[in-house]
Parts: structure tokens; sequence; C-alpha cells
């Protein structure tokens, strides 16, 4: 696409590198380029500060119907849907709106291997990539991977690189008016998510269904047999379909009754639902061409990524946990399965209407003492948390809500004991109390590992 000359609006900047990416990548390809956002100038700092030598505009702390007038193309955020009043503002004046993520693929001359999922797409394209280095293949990593600008690795591919790209299902969105999909497609997993912004499970998956609609019948889609979701759309996929399967110990062909046995389980990562992203990166790298050798050597090797169950540190015998990247009920009930020992919980924050299923009854029947911080969403879990304990028939380990952070965090280290798992893992997003969920558990690793007479 020549942006040449164009009136270019990039409709969100951000801070975690979507929005900087398609302001640089735009004013470096000669358009004229405004940035509008609703967040304040103050908040916004750091991502201006990246853009001060390139000639770009900035209104910041509001949207003006007269920038959307303005506008040839706009570049809308991930976050921001479709459906909003400004969109269709620029689309009924003859804007053509596009995503960063679209503008990538209409670029990139490299195989792009896109991952998506609710849960696990970071741990599996991390482990892809880390793979994909250790063979010695050229490879990049990017997508909705946090301070990466996707559009500014361009320069570095080439025909042969592979190009492993964690992709959102908003992400997804802007590549179905292209009808263009990655030449190889995972899906780790569907469940109920971002059900605030869309109408339901179905309109959401169908985001998610982008990574594959579009492929040829040559490529290869890698799809997780034990959930519903992703097994029904491996029936559907044009491409060449793999499935993984937990459950069967191993990956198989579509069509196909013979299963080839999952063998990379050394692993220093904790939880099921890890040896599901494993299952899934080995997969697809073998039907990329890389050895055992290097798939199991980087697997053994392969360490928590930060934020997701992430082992901050071990105090006094206790291992502290941060898990921040658990916004969902989904993701809290994961985490506390993902351990054996006791554990001191600190969750809470607010909603994104998504229902509680087993997570209550999960926390009640293996966390031993529950901090919880306020929110709309800790509103909704302690009727179901006073429900699960009079229905188990125990006592409830809620011990206290707190609407300050470090006053959690210390009543959550007063109960604990050698030989616990101190475990932050919200299941709510962290709007409210902080910047985003990266900011949380910034917070939260900052806090544990401050020395001891920082925190009095």
């Amino acid at each position: 696409m020549n942006l040449r000359g164009k009136r270019v609006l990039v409709m969100g900047l951000g801070l975690q590198g979507s929005g900087m990416a398609a302001a640089r990548y735009a004013a470096q390809q000669g358009a004229l380029v405004r940035v509008t956002d609703m967040k304040s100038p103050e908040i916004l700092a750091p991502s201006v500060r990246a853009l001060t030598s390139l000639p770009i505009e900035f209104v910041l702390g509001e949207h003006r119907n007269e920038d959307f007038l303005w506008a040839e193309i706009v570049i809308r955020n991930p976050g921001i849907p479709l459906t909003s009043p400004y969109l269709r503002l620029a689309h009924e004046h003859g804007a053509h709106i596009e995503m960063e993520i679209a503008l990538f693929f209409l670029t990139c001359p490299g195989r792009i291997i896109g991952i998506t999922g609710t849960r696990g797409k970071t741990t599996t394209s991390t482990l892809m990539h880390s793979i994909l280095q250790n063979s010695g293949a050229h490879t990049v990593l990017g997508g909705n991977v946090a301070g990466i600008e996707t559009l500014s690795l361009l320069p570095q591919i080439t025909s042969d690189t592979l190009v492993v790209l964690q992709l959102s299902s908003w992400q997804l969105e802007g590549l179905a008016p292209h009808r263009i999909s990655p030449a190889v497609a995972v899906m780790t997993n569907i469940y109920p998510d971002h059900l605030n912004t869309y109408s339901g499970m179905a309109d959401y998956a169908e985001a998610k269904a982008n990574i594959f609609r579009y492929q040829r019948s040559t490529d290869i889609a890698v799809f997780n047999y034990d959930n519903p979701w992703t097994r029904r759309f491996g029936e559907e996929a044009p491409a060449k379909a793999w499935f993984t399967s937990v459950k069967r110990g191993g990956s198989f062909e579509r069509g196909s009754i013979a299963v080839t046995p999952f063998t990379f389980t050394n692993t220093p990562l904790v939880g099921k639902h890890n040896l599901e992203n494993i299952l899934l990166a080995t997969t697809t790298a073998r039907l990329l061409g890389i050895s055992d050798e290097i798939i199991s050597q980087t697997v053994h090797n392969f360490h928590s990524i930060a934020h997701r169950l992430d082992e901050v540190a071990v105090l006094n015998g206790v291992r502290y946990i941060n898990d921040t990247a658990s916004t969902t009920p989904v993701a809290g009930q994961v985490a506390i399965e993902a351990f054996d020992g006791p554990i001191v919980l600190v969750a809470g924050g607010n909603t994104k209407h998504l229902p509680l299923g087993n997570w209550p009854a999960t926390i009640v029947r293996r966390c031993r003492d529950l901090i919880l911080l306020s929110g709309t969403g800790t509103d909704e879990l302690v009727p179901a948390l006073q429900q699960e304990a009079a229905q188990q028939g125990v006592a409830n380990p809620l011990r206290g809500i707190f609407d300050n952070f470090k006053q959690a965090l210390d009543s959550a280290v007063s109960y604990t004991q050698p030989g616990d798992v101190f475990l932050f893992s919200p299941g709510f997003t962290s709007f409210g109390m902080f910047l985003n969920e990266f900011d949380r558990g910034e917070q939260f690793v900052a806090y544990v590992c401050k020395p001891k007479q920082e925190q009095n």
C-alpha cells in the first residue's frame, strides 16, 4: 500500500508498540501523519518521546471529528472496535480503515507463522521462535508482543525469514478485508474473553478464525484437539491440518488415526496448559523440518515468560509467582491448578463480563488464604465464593478486600508460611488501579524484590 503523500491518522498511540509502529512506519513512507489518543499527554509521554524525530502531529486527551474528516487512511489500534463512531465517520467520508498488522502482511516478504488463541499464544509463539533460532534459521518475533514494533521489523526480513507472529482477535480482524492468512496457522484454544467488545462467543471465535480462513491448500494449520472450538475449526481449515492432543498423547494429521507420540515433556514450565503449548509449538516445528534434537534441547532450556506464571523469587521458603497476564477466570483457574502446595492467592480487579465457571470452586478447594483487589470483577466473585464455600462445607478462604495494592500484598505476605506458593493471578483486568496488566505485574515484581526495610 502506497502511503506517500497520504493523510494518515493513527487512532490509538498506546504504550506497547502497535500505535508507535504505525505512526513511525507511515511517516517513514512519506505520509502526512497525525496521531489521536484519548489518554493524556502525561501518560503517553514515553511514546511521544520515541517519535520526536519524525514529522508527526499529536492530538492527545481527546478525539476530534475534524481529524477523522481530514484523514484519507485511518490506522486503528487493535483495542479500538470497528463500531467506533469516529471510525464510522471517517469511513462515511471515504477514508480507508486499516490496521498495523494488515500493512505488515501486505508488505512482508517472509514466511509468516501466525499463532492465536485465548490462552497460551505468548508462550507458544516465544517457544516457536526460540526453536527456530536454535535451528539456525533466520527468524523474527512480532505481533501482539509488548514492546515490539512489528512494522519496524520489515527491513530485516527477506524471503528466507521465518516470521513468528502472536496475533490477537483484534489484529486478525484487520486481515479479513484483505482475505489474507499466514502460511502457517496455529490455534491454541478458544475460551470466553473480550465479550465486552464482541456480541458473543461465536463473534469472538470467528475473529480468531481469520488466522486460517484464507489459507491455501498447500499451507499448514495446527489446532489443539482438546479444545472444542479449535477442534471444530481444524475440520474447517482449507490448509493441510494437524491436531495436537495432550489427552491422546501426541499429534496427528486430520483424517488419520496414527498418533505421533509427544516426547518433549522434559520442561521447567509448570501446568498441563503449558504441555498443550509445548505440543503445539513442537508439532509445528517438526512440520517445518526442525530436528527432534534441537526441539528437545530448546524445550528443556525454555523457562517461563515474564508475567505468565513467572517465579519472581523464593523468600523465606515461599515461592512468589507473577501471573498478572491472567485477566480471565479461566486463566485464574488454570494458574491455581498448576501448583500442588498450599496457595496464598492475590486476585481480583475489573470485570470483562465473563462467566466465572469453576474458578470460585477451585479457589475455595485449593487456596488456603485469599486476598482480593477491589473492582467490579471482585464484586462478582465474592458472592460466588460464599456460595461455593457453603456448598463444599468449608471455610471461605477470603481474608480481605483492598483498594491499595501495597496493603493487599502486605496482608497476603502475613499469611504465608515456608512451603507456600504466593500466587498473584488476578483473573480480571487491571484498569482502574493500574495502567495495564504489565504495569500491574511490574509493581508486583518491584514489591517482591524490594529489601524488607523498604517495604516496612
